[in-house]
């Protein structure tokens, strides 16, 4: 199970930066790997693990701006299609596994 958080926040005042800024750190913080700008994922174990993630996502939400959540099966997941083209070599780029710890093969 993957959990995708988008985000659109406001970031015109310095106090919206901040926050903007706290979010970001958040994620990355709770295991969240960046996608996109503002595209991250994390892979969860279970639904259940994928369900603490939203809550704890919730939690964290800034008091202005645009967020959203989306549970994923490795499946779907799988299913993205992505194409990088020219000699772009973002970290961003590399594909999405499981972490090692929950590959079983």
């Amino acid at each position: 199970m993957w959990v995708l958080v988008f985000y659109d926040l406001p970031v015109v005042k310095k106090d919206q930066r901040r926050a903007a800024t706290r979010f970001h750190k958040f994620l990355v913080g709770d295991g969240f790997e960046r996608m996109h700008y503002s595209i991250y994922a994390r892979y969860c174990g279970s639904l259940e693990r994928a369900e603490t993630y939203e809550r704890r996502v919730e939690q964290a939400l800034p008091s202005v701006g645009h967020v959203n959540l989306l549970k994923l099966t490795d499946r779907q997941m799988t299913n993205m299609r992505k194409w990088v083209r020219g000699d772009y070599r973002a970290a961003e780029s590399a594909e999405f596994m499981p972490p090692e710890q929950y590959r079983l093969f």
